[in-house]
């Protein structure tokens, strides 16, 4: 009784921060763009301690969503500049400007590439992980490096789909190779 209660709770907190980012924070830039990581990071939280376990692996993952998401978020902004104009939004790539906030994606990419390793070298997770986990990088560092590179908004705007099928992919394939 008292998980479900706890769970309830982080759903309903959560939930509460989202409705905020919606009416105030999508403004924010930065804080924004923190924002819409943390809710999307606790889906792996709220999951884990739905069925009672909150281990190295569920605050990794939750990591890697929080990092993927934030780069994303960032990336994302630097091609909608004009929209951020639009709306008063005080975006990273509105206040410096698109290559500066496209750098500073790529450089969250790479941080989300080393933390993803975390689940091997610390023993949690085998080989077939590791293999997984070194196909995704190498395409999620592949993507970035188009993102970042990328000259018109419609190829970065491609290359950030790609970075989101890649990590689907990936949830995806840990999700029912694990569940067999």
């Amino acid at each position: 009784m008292l998980l479900g209660s706890l769970v309830l709770v982080l759903a309903a907190a959560v939930w509460g921060i989202a409705l905020l980012y919606n009416m105030k924070f999508k403004e924010m830039g930065l804080f924004g763009n923190l924002t819409v990581a943390f809710c999307v990071a606790m889906t792996a939280i709220i999951g884990g301690a739905t069925v009672g376990v909150i281990d190295g692996i569920v605050l990794t993952f939750a990591s890697l969503a929080f990092l993927f998401d934030l780069g994303e978020e960032i990336a994302a902004d630097a091609m909608d500049v004009k929209g951020d104009e639009l709306r008063s939004s005080k975006s990273i790539a509105k206040r410096k400007n698109k290559t500066y906030a496209l750098r500073l994606s790529g450089v969250i990419f790479i941080v989300f590439i080393i933390v993803s390793f975390l689940p091997f070298l610390m023993g949690w997770l085998g080989y077939a992980y590791l293999l997984l986990i070194v196909l995704t990088d190498l395409c999620i560092s592949y993507f970035s490096t188009r993102l970042i590179l990328s000259i018109t908004i419609e190829e970065g705007r491609v290359q950030i789909r790609r970075l989101y099928l890649t990590w689907g992919m990936f949830v995806a394939v840990f999700i029912f190779t694990n569940l067999i």
